[in-house]
């Protein structure tokens, strides 16, 4: 089976004929499952089965016995938008099926579909491309598998959906730092060729940097930047200049600069300052492509700032300033480590922030300075910041991953939200916080955690759990939507609270003064109510540990849980290698039993 290929091009079309998908940095493959065994091969036709055998245990499980084939991609997850190429081409370089067998328990690998090509004996490469993706959505659901890419579900087989507006699809690329977005006519059919009905957009990470070697032998240019005052290599691009830039370029440099006899390359000073687009980074470019050559920036603002600046994809419309600003002393957190863990988090705190009044704490001068609230959106915001007026504060609202940005750039490291959407006056979650005597003490906490695990799993409800960034735990039941007020949860709040203290006095207490709570975890009921606020999910805490108010899964929640481990790197390796314990969050609501009798 030939495979059907796109056009490169540097504007997304747009129009209704086009309808468009997200691009993963992956291995293209086709997978046909012939009702009891499954194929796998790339666009070479190297059979990959042995090599992927987590995606053939999803084919067992989830298959009938019917006929599929599928188009799509392999990837490694960074986020749901983003797949780590680097990482699938050492998977795939691994022989020995044990170590085959571990990296697939590790860090599994995923088959994308964005077509089907056939479905029970039915050929569908004939039908348009619109029909054929409704039909692979239809196709998904009746095997029980994801219809979007889902990080880390133990369905290694997934669908990439489909977007018709132009300008959803550009977000989605934004927000995930996607490798970029491809195009498709909607009524193509499967042509198993390079085709102008595909079409393919890259969103390039960009670096400002300088030239320091040509090498004859390939034709590369060695790129770099200064750090710490002096320079260093960066990679390597061989790609994107006109021939005229590069017999201009190769003859300066010999000009210029001096023969290397033992690395067999011409060497030069920083001085070419020239601007290159890249796929991804790994000790080397993916993908180096040639720009511009910035005749007006001198090489000594080429430095590992810009360079860190780079790999952020930071938002064209958002200002990014002082990134060498030092927030905490110890552990050592410069304003570029929260930048880019906020950028990092973005996709999976976003959906918590959305459509909700936001109060921030302000941190200035990081932890050498004072700390302020803020609720009011101040006037020097920038327009695309959306906010809404309650009680005369125009509150921000963070909807998108720019405000979000502008914020951290800002330095309000904390991010605070009330339990119910602006507009709405209904409650989206119900929230009880554990608040144990103090960090010693935590232990409190995770054992509180689970007896209200063991009420809520009682009741028939789905619960789960954050650590608070502090020395407590948060319980969160979500809702049905537009279904409770505060009046309504009140009284369930209250015998949950009430249940506890009967049910295990030695733990619980709810008494408000701290100095009468003795060494008993406070259980915060009043605190779910109208006009008070929780510490967002993913937010980083102004506290001397710098630690993240993190989701947790609940097979964490025992005696082996350290709340140290929750700092700004070890959250962002987290959700790489684990994903998002609230990631099924958003579609899990709640119907609340009757508590009228209580």
């Amino acid at each position: 089976m030939s495979f059907m290929l796109a056009f490169s091009r540097e504007q997304l079309p747009e129009g209704k004929q086009w309808h468009y998908e997200l691009k993963y940095d992956g291995y293209r493959a086709q997978l046909i499952w012939d009702g009891s065994t499954c194929t796998l091969f790339s666009r070479n036709h190297n059979r990959l089965e042995k090599q992927f055998p987590e995606i053939i245990d999803t084919c067992q499980r989830h298959f009938p016995k019917k006929t599929v084939h599928l188009d799509g991609e392999i990837v490694l997850f960074q986020n749901p938008g983003l797949a780590d190429f680097h990482a699938l081409k050492s998977r795939h370089r691994l022989r020995s099926q044990a170590s085959i067998l571990a990296a697939s328990r590790k860090r599994p690998a995923y088959f994308l579909a964005f077509d089907i090509l056939v479905y029970e004996d039915r050929e569908l490469k004939n039908e348009p491309y619109i029909k054929r993706k409704k039909e692979l959505e239809r196709t998904f659901k009746n095997f029980d598998l994801p219809t979007n890419p889902a990080h880390h579900d133990t369905r290694r087989i997934q669908s990439i959906p489909m977007y018709e507006n132009a300008e959803t699809v550009q977000y989605q690329a934004k927000l995930y730092r996607s490798e970029g977005i491809v195009a498709k006519i909607r009524q193509h059919t499967y042509s198993g060729k390079r085709s102008e009905s595909w079409l393919k957009i890259k969103t390039p990470y960009v670096i400002t940097c300088f030239i320091l070697s040509y090498t004859p032998a390939n034709g590369y240019f060695e790129v770099g930047v200064f750090k710490d005052g002096k320079a260093v290599t960066l990679g390597q691009c061989p790609h994107g200049f006109s021939k005229t830039e590069k017999e201009t370029l190769v003859t300066i440099i010999k000009n210029n600069g001096s023969w290397n006899a033992q690395a067999q390359k011409y060497e030069i000073n920083p001085s070419i300052v020239v601007t290159l687009a890249f796929t991804t980074y790994s000790n080397d470019f993916r993908e180096a492509h040639f720009q511009s050559f910035e005749l007006n920036i001198p090489a000594g603002r080429c430095t590992w700032e810009t360079w860190e600046n780079a790999m952020l994809k930071w938002p064209k419309r958002v200002t990014l300033t002082h990134p060498d600003k030092p927030l905490w002393e110890a552990p050592e957190i410069f304003k570029r480590d929260f930048l880019a863990y906020t950028r990092t988090v973005a996709p999976f705190c976003l959906p918590h922030l959305a459509e909700r009044l936001l109060t921030v704490v302000r941190y200035p001068h990081g932890r050498f300075g004072e700390a302020f609230f803020q609720k009011q959106c101040p006037e020097y915001a920038p327009s695309y910041v959306e906010t809404e007026t309650f009680e005369e504060i125009d509150y921000i609202i963070s909807n998108h991953v720019d405000t979000l940005l502008w914020l951290a750039n800002q330095l309000a490291i904390e991010w605070h939200i009330p339990f119910s959407l602006s507009s709405s006056r209904y409650v989206e979650e119900i929230v009880l916080d554990l608040d144990p005597p103090d960090v010693e003490a935590f232990s409190l906490a995770i054992e509180g955690a689970n007896v209200l695990k063991d009420i809520f799993d009682q009741l028939g409800l789905t619960s789960f759990v954050k650590f608070s960034g502090n020395k407590g735990l948060q319980v969160y039941v979500p809702l049905i939507e537009n279904r409770y007020t505060y009046e309504e949860t009140h009284p369930f709040t209250e015998a949950i609270g009430a249940y506890c203290l009967r049910a295990r006095p030695d733990l619980f207490t709810r008494e408000r003064f701290k100095k009468h709570r003795g060494q008993k975890l406070y259980i915060d009921i009043p605190q779910h109510a109208f006009g008070k606020t929780i510490i967002a999910p993913y937010s980083l805490r102004g506290n001397a540990e710098a630690l993240v108010a993190c989701p947790l899964f609940w097979e964490e929640v025992s005696s082996s849980l350290d709340r140290t481990a929750f700092t700004l790197h070890g959250v962002q390796q987290r959700l790489e290698d684990e994903g998002c314990p609230f990631r099924l969050y958003m579609e899990t609501q709640n119907l609340l039993p009757d508590f009228s009798h209580y």
